[in-house]
């Protein structure tokens, strides 16, 4: 083996390993954009992730005070 050769196999593809592995690393995180920080206010829309809409709940049934299960609190 040349010394270029084994520049290449114990230098030069490790390098390379690594660039693709960071690469598939962080690019999600790239692509997915800016997330909140705490202590800076909040400036998307509220999503309601498994349960019905706000607005047809509250037309379906009164809204209670209280908390808790038994909503006595």
């Amino acid at each position: 083996m040349s010394t270029l050769e084994i520049l290449g196999w114990f230098l030069l593809l490790p390098v390379i390993f690594f660039v693709v592995i960071s690469l598939l690393v962080y690019t999600p995180s790239w692509v997915r954009g800016p997330k909140y920080r705490p202590g800076l206010s909040w400036w998307a829309e509220p999503i309601w992730i498994g349960g019905r809409d706000l607005e047809v709940a509250a037309q379906a049934e009164p809204v209670r005070e209280g908390g808790g299960c038994s909503a006595r609190w």
